[in-house]
C-alpha cells in the first residue's frame, strides 16, 4: 500500500520545475532584450550629445573667426586712411612745389639732393582719394552688414541647430521610426528627446569695442605689426650755423605722420612736412618760421583729432600782411622756439580734412567673464517606447504570460530611458610660449567637443522625465 501511495509525486515536482524554468526563461529573455535596447539607446544618445557639442564647437569657432576677420578688416581700414592721408599729402606737396613755396632748389641746398628730389617728384593720381574712400566704405559695409550680422545669427540659431543635429543623429540610429518626438508630447514616434540642462544661455555676451579689453587691444596689437602704420616722423637738420645768437640751432626739415585709433573706435591718419627756417629779431630772439610744404589727413566723419595735435581751425593762407611770429604769439600757444611739430601744416591738414563715414569698431561677442573658467555643457534624456521592444509584453512573437508572471520591467515605466551629457571646451593645440594658461576666448578657434559624465541629479531628472 505504501508503494502505491507514492506513485505520481515526481510528476508534480517535475511540472513545478518546468513552470519555474519557463518563467525564468521569459524573465531572462525580457531582461536581455531590455539590456540590449538600453545599450543601443545609450550609444545613440551619446552620439547625439557629442554631435550637439560639436555643433557648439563649430558655432564658437565661427564666432572666433568672425572676430579675427573683424580685426583683419580694421587693419585694412587703418592702411586705407593712411594711404588717404598720404594721397592728400602728395597733392598738397605738388601744389606747394608749383608755387615755389618753398622752392625745390632751396630744399636740395639745405637738406641734400635726396630731399630736393623727393620734393620735386612728388605726385599722386588725381582720383586716389576717391578710390581709397570707396574701398574704406566697402570694408565698413562688410564689418557691419556681413560679419556683425553673421555673429548675431550664429548666437541666435545655436540652440535650434544643435537640437536639429541631435535629432537627426538619433533618427539615423533608428531609421524604422518616424523621427524623434518631444518628451511628454503626443507623437507618432516612440523615440523622444528632452534637454535636461543647457549652459548656452548667457555663455557669450555682446561687448562694445571701445573697452580696453577684447577687440580694441587685439586690433591695436595687430596693426602694430605693420611698419607702414608706425610713426612716420623724421627730422633733417642743416649743418650750417645761422645766427651767432643761437649757435646750436639749425634750419630743420620736419616730416611728421601718425595713424591712430580714436576713442570712438574710428581710424585717423595725418601726414605733414614743413621747412622750419631759423630766424631772429630783437623782440623775441631766435625762433622757427614754419613753411608748410605738404599736409593731408583722413579721419572718421565725426571723429576728433588727437588731443596732442597742435593746430588752429582757421589758419591764414599766407603771411604777406603780418609777421609769422607775431600772429603765433597773439593767436596760438605754439612753441616756435623749441617745438618739434608742424602746427601750421597740421592746421592746413585739419582745415581740408577728408571725413570718411563709418561705424567704427563694431560690437563683438566674447565669453562672459563669469563663465570663462567652465566648459559649455548640456545634458539630455532619450526614451524609447516599450511597444517597439521584442519583449513578451511588447512586440515579441513569444506569447505573453499574464497575471503575476507578466514582465513588469517595461509595463509600468512604458519606455527605456537613458541620459547623456557633453561639453564644448577651450584647449590650445600647444602651450603658450610664456608658459602661462589662457582663459576661454572667442578670439582663438580652439574649441573642441567631448562627452561628459552625467551627474546624479541629471540621472534622476532623466528617470522622472515623461
Amino acid at each position: 500500500m505504501t508503494a502505491d501511495y507514492q506513485h505520481g509525486q515526481a510528476l508534480v515536482l517535475g511540472m513545478l520545475v518546468a513552470v519555474v524554468g519557463a518563467a525564468s526563461l521569459v524573465v531572462l529573455y525580457n531582461l536581455g532584450q531590455t539590456v540590449e535596447a538600453k545599450s543601443r539607446l545609450t550609444h545613440a544618445a551619446d552620439a547625439a550629445a557629442y554631435s550637439g557639442a560639436l555643433a557648439q564647437a563649430r558655432a564658437l569657432n565661427s564666432l572666433a573667426y568672425v572676430n579675427r576677420s573683424q580685426i583683419a578688416h580694421q587693419v585694412a581700414m587703418a592702411h586705407l586712411v593712411t594711404l588717404g592721408a598720404s594721397a592728400q599729402y602728395l597733392h598738397s606737396m605738388q601744389s606747394q612745389r608749383s608755387r615755389g613755396n618753398p622752392p625745390a632748389s632751396l630744399i636740395a641746398m639745405l637738406f641734400g639732393p635726396d630731399m630736393g628730389s623727393a620734393y620735386q617728384s612728388a605726385s599722386a593720381p588725381s582720383d586716389a582719394k576717391a578710390r581709397l574712400a570707396r574701398a574704406f566704405d566697402q570694408h565698413d559695409r562688410v564689418v557691419r552688414r556681413v560679419l556683425e550680422v553673421a555673429a548675431r545669427e550664429v548666437v541666435a540659431d545655436l540652440q535650434q541647430s544643435r537640437d536639429r543635429i541631435m535629432r537627426r543623429v538619433l533618427a539615423a540610429n533608428y531609421p524604422a521610426h518616424a523621427g524623434v518626438g518631444d518628451a511628454g508630447a503626443a507623437a507618432s514616434s516612440p523615440l523622444s528627446m528632452q534637454l535636461l540642462t543647457d549652459g548656452w544661455p548667457g555663455y557669450t555676451e555682446s561687448s562694445a569695442a571701445t573697452r580696453k579689453i577684447g577687440l580694441r587691444p587685439a586690433t591695436e596689437e595687430a596693426a602694430g605689426r605693420y611698419g607702414f602704420l608706425d610713426s612716420r616722423s623724421q627730422t633733417r637738420r642743416n649743418g650750417w650755423m645761422v645766427d651767432p645768437r643761437c649757435p646750436l640751432h639749425r634750419h630743420e626739415l620736419r616730416r611728421r605722420g601718425s595713424t591712430w585709433l580714436g576713442p570712438d573706435g574710428r581710424w585717423g591718419a595725418i601726414d605733414t612736412q614743413s621747412y622750419h627756417a631759423l630766424r631772429s629779431n630783437r623782440w623775441v630772439g631766435c625762433y622757427y618760421r614754419e613753411y608748410a610744404m605738404a599736409w593731408g589727413t583722413a579721419q572718421g566723419e565725426k571723429s576728433n583729432a588727437p588731443a596732442d595735435l597742435e593746430y588752429v581751425e582757421e589758419p591764414p593762407l599766407d603771411f604777406s600782411q603780418e609777421d609769422f611770429w607775431r600772429w603765433v604769439e597773439q593767436s596760438t600757444s605754439w612753441d616756435i622756439f623749441a617745438g618739434a611739430t608742424n602746427p601750421m601744416a597740421n592746421s592746413y591738414a585739419m582745415a581740408a580734412a577728408q571725413r570718411w563715414p563709418g561705424g567704427g569698431l563694431p560690437a563683438y561677442r566674447e565669453i562672459a567673464m563669469s563663465r570663462a573658467a567652465a566648459p559649455l555643457r548640456f545634458s539630455l534624456a532619450v526614451s524609447l517606447g516599450s511597444g517597439v521592444l521584442k519583449t513578451t509584453d511588447a512586440g515579441s512573437a513569444v506569447a505573453a504570460p499574464g497575471g503575476r508572471f507578466r514582465y513588469a520591467g517595461l509595463g509600468r515605466s512604458g519606455a527605456v530611458k537613458v541620459s547623456s551629457a557633453a561639453e564644448t571646451y577651450f584647449s590650445r593645440p600647444e602651450r603658450r610660449a610664456d608658459g602661462r594658461g589662457e582663459l576661454a576666448t572667442l578670439f582663438r578657434p580652439y574649441w573642441q567637443a567631448r562627452l561628459s559624465a552625467v551627474t546624479q541629479q541629471e540621472a534622476l531628472q532623466a528617470r522622472m522625465a515623461q
